[in-house]
């Protein structure tokens, strides 16, 4: 008591006797730091990457669900689930790099372009995209000088606009605006490089392809069927036909060869950036399906003969 008044004692509970320090509370923290929007953006995610999972295994089965249920039993479901994901990535990768851009990510949208650059296969080549963006600059610059000059006005509007920006509100809201603007005047080149899966045959086919080798499979009685191997595992070998895409199951006793091949010959598609030289890359040396059929037949006609 001091002058006729009482002086009360607030204790911080977050802080230690001494006041100096605050007082360590471990693991109690981390709910309060996790916060409710992100443990719905993590949940969103997962039911994002399952539906994705299962609308690809319905693509892979023909659209027929006992099929899609027959390939997931039979080559695990965990396995189906990273089968079904992965082979996706970098054919989306490009339009997730633009999400991110368009949201202001501007470190995961930097690593996400990169990432694409260094894995996901282009449509065209090099030349091809860079004629591309040259030919789409002469149309824009050859239509007069009218459209210079509105392009010259409208791109100094934006530097002074930018420039406010930076000044103004600071650093980091300039970043944000530059990531918008990059996402927008990135979408005709990446819709160029990168067609979306639904337009460009090639990405369509990887869409359909599983994500198993094909392989021709000689039974005993001289019958080959080409199709993927699901699992081999006991006295049971499951096959999924490629041409009907139904499951047949076989007794490892009657499969009397396997071989490796590929359903149809694609052009090998190197991304933009390729880790290896042009000159060090050699084709692809696995053969069609049709043409190791077609060679294990007449070989078997030439014996019986």
């Amino acid at each position: 008591m001091a002058g006729g008044q009482t002086l009360v004692s607030h204790t911080d509970p977050g802080r230690s006797r001494g006041g100096a320090w605050p007082a360590y509370r471990g693991s109690y923290g981390l709910p309060g730091r996790w916060g409710r929007p992100a443990a719905l953006v993590v949940i969103a995610t997962l039911i994002g990457l399952l539906l994705v999972a299962i609308i690809r295994l319905l693509i892979v089965a023909g659209y027929n669900p006992p099929t899609a249920l027959a390939i997931a039993s039979s080559g695990g479901y965990v396995d189906t689930l990273l089968g079904a994901i992965i082979p996706l990535v970098p054919l989306f990768a490009p339009y997730l790099a633009l999400v991110l851009l368009f949201f202001n990510r501007v470190i995961l949208a930097i690593l996400t372009i990169l990432a694409t650059a260094l894995m996901t296969p282009v449509a065209t080549t090099r030349a091809a995209a860079l004629h591309q963006a040259r030919a789409d600059w002469q149309s824009v610059t050859h239509r007069g000088l009218l459209a210079i000059i509105v392009m010259a006005v409208l791109g100094l509007v934006f530097v002074v606009l930018l420039t406010l920006v930076f000044l103004g509100p600071g650093f980091v809201t300039g970043i944000r605006t530059v990531a918008t603007v990059a996402c927008i005047v990135l979408i005709p080149l990446v819709a160029t490089i990168y067609p979306f899966p639904l337009s460009n045959q090639f990405y369509t086919g990887v869409l359909k392809q599983p994500w198993l080798p094909a392989q021709v499979i000689t039974l005993v009685s001289g019958q080959k069927v080409t199709g993927y191997v699901l699992s081999d595992d006991g006295p049971w070998v499951v096959v999924l036909d490629d041409p009907t895409r139904t499951v047949h199951y076989y007794r490892s006793a009657q499969v009397v060869a396997r071989q490796i091949c590929q359903i149809r010959p694609a052009p090998p598609r190197s991304p933009l950036i390729p880790l290896y030289p042009g000159h060090l890359t050699s084709p692809t040396s696995t053969p069609v399906c049709a043409t190791v059929a077609s060679a294990r037949l007449v070989s078997a006609g030439g014996r019986a003969r």
